[in-house]
C-alpha cells in the first residue's frame, strides 16, 4: 500500500499500477497453491472427522486472506477504473465505494462474517446485437477513411490548373510555403470550372478572374520543390483501391515506393520502363497501409480531369533535376 501510494502521489501512475498487478498475480498464485475447493471436499459433518474443524479453520483463513486482498486491490485501483471497482466493492458487501473512507487503508479492516452482496460480472459482456452494431460502425468508419484517403491521394496527385500541367502540391516542411500557395490556387479553380455562370464571360473577364484567384509565388518558393526524373520499374494495382497504383521508381541514386492516383488512366503494365517526373522531397505518408515516398507529376485533361503523366521528347537520364 505504501509503495503504491508513493508512486501514485508522485504521478508515476504506471509504476503504481505495476504494484497492483503484482499483487493480483500473488493473490492468484496464493489461491492456486492453497486450492480452497479441495479443502471444502475434506470438511465432514461435525463429529465425524476430528480434523474437519481444523480444515474448516484453514479454509476460512484462506478465503478471508483472498477476500481482504481483493478489497485492498479494489480500493487502490478505484481511481483508475472506478466503475469496475465500485461493482466489486458492492459484491464484497461493502456498499457504495464513494462513501467509503479509503484514506486510512490497511490490512484487516474487512470484518469477519461480512455478508457478500449480489454477485455478477464486473465487466458485463455486451449483447450480441450491440457487438454487431459496433462491428458495423467500425466497418463503416474504415470504409469511409479508406475512401477519404483514396480521394485525397488522387486530389494531391494531380493538382489541376485550367489549361496547364503543374507539379502536385508538396506538403513537407521544406515546401510548406509554396504548398500553401499552390493549394489555394488549386482549391479555387475547380469551382470556376464546375459552377457555370448564367452567361459565358468574355476573355477580359476570364483573365481578370484568373488574375484575382491565382496567388503568385517567388522563385525561392519554387526552388524548394525538388522535381526529379525517375523511371518506373514496378507498377501494380492496390486491392480495393480503384484509383491508386503502387509504383516503384528508380532515381539512379535510390529506389522508392510511390502511390499514385492514376489507376483509371493507365494500365500498370504500360507504365513499366516509363520515365516520369516526381516530387522527390515530399514527406512520406501512409495510404491503404502503404508508405508513399514522393508524388508523380501529371497534367489534368478534360472536364473529368484525366491525369496525363509529364514526360520528355529527349532521353533524359534518371535522377536529373528539373529547374
Amino acid at each position: 500500500i505504501a509503495d503504491f501510494s508513493a508512486h501514485f502521489d508522485a504521478y508515476n501512475f504506471s509504476k503504481a499500477l505495476e504494484r497492483i498487478w503484482a499483487l493480483v498475480a500473488k493473490v492468484d498464485g496464493y489461491i492456486t497453491e492453497t486450492a480452497p475447493w479441495k479443502l471444502l471436499n475434506r470438511i465432514e459433518p461435525p463429529g465425524e472427522d476430528p480434523e474437519s474443524e481444523a480444515v474448516g479453520l484453514e479454509l476460512r483463513e484462506i478465503l478471508y486472506t483472498a477476500t481482504e486482498a481483493i478489497r485492498l486491490i479494489t480500493a487502490l485501483v478505484y481511481p483508475v477504473i472506478p466503475d469496475g471497482a465500485a461493482r466489486v466493492w458492492q459484491q464484497l458487501g461493502l456498499g457504495d465505494i464513494t462513501k467509503a473512507d479509503l484514506k486510512d487503508l490497511r490490512w484487516g479492516q474487512l470484518e469477519p462474517g461480512t455478508q457478500l452482496g449480489e454477485l455478477g460480472p464486473v465487466f458485463p459482456r455486451p449483447e450480441k446485437d450491440a457487438i454487431t452494431q459496433m462491428q458495423n460502425i467500425e466497418d463503416q468508419n474504415a470504409a469511409a477513411k479508406a475512401a477519404a484517403d483514396e480521394a485525397l491521394a488522387a486530389a494531391n496527385e494531380t493538382v489541376r490548373p485550367a489549361n496547364e500541367a503543374k507539379a502536385a502540391v508538396p506538403v513537407d516542411a521544406a515546401a510548406s510555403e509554396v504548398a500553401s500557395a499552390i493549394a489555394q490556387q488549386s482549391s479555387a479553380q475547380p469551382a470556376a470550372v464546375t459552377e457555370q455562370p448564367a452567361t459565358t464571360p468574355t476573355a477580359p473577364e476570364t483573365a481578370a478572374v484568373a488574375t484575382t484567384e491565382r496567388q503568385m509565388i517567388s522563385i525561392d518558393d519554387f526552388s524548394k520543390i525538388e522535381l526529379r526524373v525517375a523511371q518506373i520499374i514496378v507498377a501494380e494495382r492496390i486491392p480495393k483501391a480503384d484509383k491508386l497504383l503502387r509504383l516503384e521508381v528508380d532515381l539512379g541514386y535510390e529506389k522508392r515506393q510511390i502511390l499514385a492516383g492514376i489507376a483509371e488512366a493507365y494500365e500498370p503494365e504500360s507504365l513499366v520502363g516509363r520515365k516520369v517526373v516526381i516530387v522527390a522531397n515530399l514527406a512520406p505518408r501512409k495510404m491503404r497501409g502503404l508508405e508513399s515516398n514522393g508524388m508523380i507529376v501529371a497534367a489534368s485533361m478534360g472536364e473529368k480531369g484525366k491525369p496525363v503523366l509529364a514526360g520528355f521528347l529527349e532521353d533524359v537520364e534518371i535522377g536529373a533535376r528539373l529547374k
